[in-house]
């Protein structure tokens, strides 16, 4: 169930599909966001480092 509750997470709010199952402990897939600038962000490039992502809703 977990797998499929942050596959379907990870679908919704960010757009990606995934045609893979995740297991806890896996790796995170590698995927690209484009920040309120404008600028691309490539989660591969903060490889050993925290990553926190956040998203909003506005209505």
């Amino acid at each position: 169930m977990k797998k499929t509750l942050m596959t379907s997470l990870m679908t919704l709010v960010l757009g990606i599909n995934f045609a893979f199952a995740l297991n806890v402990g896996d790796p995170a897939p590698n995927f690209t966001l484009t920040d309120t600038n404008g600028n691309s962000h490539t989660l591969s490039n903060y490889q050993g480092k925290v990553v926190v992502l956040m998203w909003f809703g506005y209505s």
